[in-house]
């Protein structure tokens, strides 16, 4: 887990799994509503790329323009949709991957 701090703060937090020594996962990228659009999440990302290895995934609901923007923005790219994943089978996930440098 990457956690980010401001002063006291926490700001936010990226969980994420090493699954395969050329494949991660992120599972949940969060920022604190009073800390967003403060380059906290772009932080977190850049942290991540730095100590994952190979190939990152991660599932985004497909109505949250603001993450799918932040995860294009950094390389990401989408391959799938998964049905009905988020809020009771009714907003569909988008899978996306990146290959880490």
């Amino acid at each position: 887990m990457l956690v980010a701090t401001v002063g006291e703060a926490r700001a936010g937090f990226c969980e994420w799994r090493q699954t395969a020594p050329d494949e991660a996962e992120i599972l949940n990228l969060e920022v604190a509503g009073a800390w967003r659009r403060r380059g906290i999440a772009s932080a977190l990302l850049a942290a991540l790329l730095g100590a994952a290895h190979g190939t990152i995934f991660l599932e985004v609901a497909e109505n949250n323009a603001a993450a799918l923007a932040l995860y294009c923005r950094f390389g990401w790219e989408p391959v799938a949709i998964r049905k009905g994943y988020y809020s009771a089978g009714n907003v569909n996930a988008v899978v996306m991957k990146k290959s880490s440098c």
